[in-house]
């Protein structure tokens, strides 16, 4: 038996026992059992986000940690979120039950949200309401334990939400104090990220799996809000069988609708697959803003994944070194204005990047732009009213149905293209997924205050990191010198060295122009010419003679600017 030790560290819980054994981390999940009177234990193995997020197996005690008779591995999260929002377990539960009720209507075949969907789609919809198979698409909560709610500062444990919001006009609210709740919870799958997947043509199937899984939400009346590649996972339990996406992150899922608070939420989502209306917070008209409401509505999760089926064919494939270098500053962690204005480039289709597209891809990227240009033309057709979210059913139908159609026409041409190999993820790559779909340098969700706030403590650091690693290695004993940079310090000690007189107490301050006079003395280790013993300066200028005013004069003959001062 391994000994315990005690924690040295506080993962910010004083209500949960959490012990350290070695580099693994024991959890105890109190009040599992059906009387509440046992408690689950769970052992860490490793990281796979890098910060609260572990693979985990179930073990038998605090007092004998070795895991249980056929225990297999699970993934464990570890969150603060605030007191008034739901767990990720609740908003799965409320999900489920609004889908198992959408199927329960005689005539759900007949639902404005399936106007454009064809007979085919709607069988394969059937067939997953049958038995409640829907639950199969999406990364399940085996486990949950919410801790007592406790007070937090802005930047204390800022995990999933921000402890603040945005002030807006006519908002006299400013940053405010928050309760959050530690919760943990454990899914009984370890998964594949999407990133992750060996070829193009695996992850474009989950791709297209993901899509029934949000049409099942749609129906159901919900939005993701934070669709990724970090989000779309993919499972199998052995090697010869198809892979089954796990749409996962249910964090900020809920119920679309036309209440006048939620068009206030801050865009929240992850900032490279942000969709173009969220991010400038404003509807578009082609490429223009408008002034129409705006809501988050079914199309954007599908603009989400639109972005994600570009970043694959641009950045993540092998030998594709010319599309990611003119992709590069389209797919970067930042909501800044250069950033936007080139997805703005990308979304309305003011430049062609086919040419710099990998060359095997065939007709692929023409399918991809094409269904980018009417996916904007249905956001042109968007109906700015106080019930928009109904009135736009058939619009969220159509757009469904692009993307059907879309992925029927990629079957129909050459299928080499699937055979493409996906770059390996690397440990500090950007857009780089783990197992559990998120990345170890992940693109973070970003709330308010990361959209307010530049100086965060994770962005200092990153500041602090990128600067150390600039600075100039130290030199061994071994390593000759080098030639030293005239600087003001060291001219100053050059001229007392080879004239001691000409400096004493009495003797002029050193300025920019005797450095420059001596620099070629220094740099270039001559002693052929001797430095000046003392340069001529003209004494301080009188109190008298000083002014605050310029008085310039009309250019003369030879096009230079004359000016004079007052004496």
């Amino acid at each position: 038996m391994v000994p315990k030790v005690p924690s040295t560290i506080d993962l910010a819980g004083y209500e949960l026992p959490i012990d350290t054994i070695g580099t693994s981390y024991l959890y105890e999940l109190p009040n599992q059992s059906e009387d509440a009177s046992q408690s689950r234990f769970f052992r860490t193995t490793r990281s796979l986000r890098g910060s609260r997020v572990w693979e985990a197996i179930e073990v038998k005690s605090r007092e004998e940690p070795t895991p249980l008779p056929n225990a297999r591995p699970v993934v464990l999260k570890d969150a603060w979120i605030d007191s008034s929002r739901l767990t990720e377990k609740a908003i799965q539960t409320q999900l489920f039950g609004d889908i198992r009720a959408f199927a329960a209507k005689r005539d759900w075949r007949e639902h404005p949200l399936l106007l454009k969907f064809d007979e085919g789609q709607k069988d394969m919809l059937g067939d997953l309401f049958e038995g409640d198979k829907f639950e199969n698409l999406f990364l399940r909560v085996s486990l949950e334990y919410k801790g007592p709610a406790k007070a937090t500062h802005e930047d204390e444990d800022r995990i999933y939400d921000a402890p603040f919001r945005i002030k807006r006009r006519g908002d006299s609210s400013t940053r405010t104090e928050s309760s959050k709740n530690r919760v943990i919870t454990v899914f009984g799958e370890v998964c594949t990220a999407l990133g992750d997947l060996p070829t193009l043509g695996e992850a474009t199937d989950i791709l297209n799996q993901s899509v029934v899984a949000l049409q099942l939400m749609m129906l159901a009346g919900w939005v993701h809000h934070d669709i990724s590649p970090g989000n779309i996972l993919a499972f199998r339990k052995k090697e010869d069988v198809p892979w089954r996406v796990k749409l996962a992150d249910l964090e900020y899922a809920r119920r679309c609708s036309n209440d006048s608070n939620d068009r206030l939420i801050p865009p929240i989502g992850t900032a490279p697959f942000m969709p173009c209306e969220i991010r400038a917070q404003r509807r578009v008209m082609w490429t223009f803003l408008t002034r129409a409401n705006l809501i988050y509505d079914f199309q954007h999760d599908l603009e989400s994944i639109w972005w994600i089926w570009l970043w694959l064919i641009t950045s993540r494939l092998n030998d594709s070194g010319r599309s990611q270098e003119a992709y590069r500053h389209v797919f970067i962690n930042s909501l800044d204005e250069d950033t936007g204005h080139a997805r703005k480039v990308i979304w309305g289709g003011f430049c062609d990047y086919s040419t710099s597209s990998h060359t095997k891809l065939g007709d692929v990227f023409s399918i991809i732009d094409n269904l980018r240009a009417k996916l904007l033309d249905l956001c042109c057709q968007n109906k700015d009213t106080s019930n928009s979210v109904e009135d736009n059913y058939e619009r969220y139908s159509a757009a469904h149905a692009l993307f059907q159609e879309s992925f029927r026409s990629l079957k129909a041409i050459d299928n080499t293209w699937e055979s493409l190999a996906l770059l390996k993820r690397r440990k500090f790559e950007a857009h780089g997924e783990g197992q559990f779909g998120s990345q170890e340098n992940a693109p973070q969700v970003h709330s308010s205050c990361d959209i307010r706030r530049t100086g965060t403590k994770h962005q200092k650091a990153q500041r602090t990191t990128a600067a150390s690693k600039n600075k100039m290695p130290m030199k061994t004993a071994d390593e000759p010198p080098t030639v030293m940079r005239a600087t003001r310090s060291l001219t100053k000690r050059k001229l007392d060295e080879e004239s001691p007189k000409a400096v004493d107490a009495t003797g002029p301050r050193m300025t920019r122009s005797k450095t420059r006079l001596a620099r070629s003395e220094i740099t270039e280790g001559s002693s052929s010419r001797a430095l000046p013993t003392k340069l001529k300066t003209s004494g301080p200028l009188k109190s008298s003679t000083r002014t605050s005013t310029m008085k310039r004069h009309p250019t003369g003959d030879d096009g230079k600017k004359r000016a004079r001062y007052a004496r």
